[in-house]
């Protein structure tokens, strides 16, 4: 972690999302026989990316694992503008993973996966909130 935040919950959370940044790549490299806990990770890297930002606005961030409700908090409720579709591409990417992965079947769920664009999804979030927060990019 290179940075650092005053608010020690922001900072909680953002450790957290950097941890399962870490997870959802050191597993997507054992291959497709962990896509779940790729996607899984990859998608709990961006919720809480995206928590950490309402947190440091003074705000609790909802209880849902809808990467575009969170998206939308921010951008609304925080004044900031989306830079992007692609951004949001990425969070409607996924937001299916944050439930799904974690039951059998899920892969009929999803449909086909490619872990590069999950991991590098995710990571496009946290670095994200990362330039919104004013700190360094993730690792």
């Amino acid at each position: 972690m290179r940075h650092s935040h005053a608010d020690a919950e922001v900072e909680a959370y953002l450790r957290k999302a950097e941890r399962d940044l870490a997870t959802a790549v050191r597993m997507s490299e054992a291959g497709l026989d962990f896509a779940d806990v790729v996607c899984f990770h990859a998608q709990q890297c961006a919720e809480k990316s995206l928590k950490a930002v309402i947190l440091a606005h003074g705000q609790i961030p909802p209880r849902t694992h809808d990467l575009i409700v969170l998206q939308r908090v921010v951008q609304e409720s925080h004044g900031i503008a989306a830079e992007s579709q692609l951004l949001e591409r990425f969070c409607v990417g996924l937001t299916d993973y944050g439930v799904a992965p974690r039951y059998p079947g899920w892969e009929d769920l999803v449909g086909n996966v490619d872990l590069a664009e999950v991991v590098k999804a995710a990571k496009a979030v946290l670095d994200r909130a990362l330039a919104w927060l004013n700190l360094t990019e993730s690792a």
